[in-house]
């Protein structure tokens, strides 16, 4: 008899033990989901605060273009100066740079940009023959240049070309020989805004030598040296600049843009956001989350 009372305890003892682990189980489980839903939520709201101050940031940066009124843009304006700031744990930087200081791609079909674009090649070390493909792709007839390519080259890879403005950067990679290792080379030197005129104050060197065959490396550094141009007449002050040479590059230069770069980065918590706007000085152009 009471062997067999010890037998039903045992096995009452053995319900118990695993009604005790179940629940244990369970709560362990509800524990855990609780705790990774609070992760979410929490990494949620940091990416939505983060996100949301880039955006604002975007608009701050807005502001100051709109205020700007020198008479010159680039190196020495206030908007060309890192902006950074910490506002109850949310962490902002801002970038500005203009659009101006690059070469429009869309005007290549124009002779003396196209020259421009080689020479710029050429310092770069990018086979110039791209460069006819890329005049293809924008120019709005189907007659191919010299080293181009036009519908006949680009059927076979399920497209055709624009034969229309570039409306972004990214469009370039369609192109014949526009790799990602020679847009890398490219990259920082092209653009799609603006009116074409490039601004001497904020040109890198290679697209200022790129500006004539008569422009020197000294000459480039000198133009360098002496920004902000408030004046292209300025110019004519430069080390090595002569008469012919300052009226040859005149037509292809400015001292002012409207056109910009906006890149903010945004941290909050554990999340960052990286934003990127293309813009005028009153409204965003192009836009795009890098992060």
């Amino acid at each position: 008899m009471s062997s067999l009372r010890r037998s039903r305890r045992g096995i009452v003892l053995l319900i118990v033990l695993s009604m005790v682990a179940a629940v244990s189980a369970f709560l362990i489980s509800i524990f855990y989901l609780s705790s990774s839903n609070f992760k979410k939520t929490e990494s949620l709201r940091d990416y939505t605060v983060s996100y949301h101050a880039a955006v604002s940031a975007v608009k701050i940066a807005l502001k100051f273009l709109r205020e700007d009124n020198n008479g010159y843009d680039g190196v020495g304006d206030d908007w060309a100066k890192p902006i950074s700031y910490n506002y109850r744990g949310i962490f902002v930087s801002i970038n500005i740079s203009d659009e101006c200081g690059k070469l429009n791609v869309n005007r290549i079909t124009d002779k003396r940009y196209y020259n421009v674009a080689k020479r710029l090649f050429q310092n770069l070390g990018v086979n110039g023959e791209f460069l006819d493909c890329l005049k293809d792709w924008i120019d709005r007839d189907s007659t191919p240049s010299l080293y181009g390519a036009e519908s006949y080259y680009y059927e076979s890879l399920g497209y055709k070309p624009s034969n229309a403005p570039l409306k972004s950067l990214g469009e370039i990679y369609y192109v014949k020989g526009f790799s990602e290792s020679v847009v890398k080379k490219l990259k920082k030197y092209l653009t799609v805004y603006g009116s074409g005129k490039i601004n001497v104050n904020s040109a890198p060197k290679e697209l200022l030598m790129s500006l004539s065959d008569r422009m020197t490396e000294d000459i480039a550094d000198s133009i360098i040296e002496a920004r902000p141009i408030k004046k292209l007449e300025d110019l004519r002050e430069i080390a090595g600049m002569d008469k012919e040479l300052y009226y040859e590059i005149l037509p292809l230069i400015t001292n002012r843009c409207d056109f910009f770069e906006i890149d903010v980065t945004s941290s909050y918590g554990d999340s960052t956001s990286v934003v990127r706007a293309f813009t005028s000085r009153g409204k965003i152009l192009e836009w795009k989350v890098v992060e």
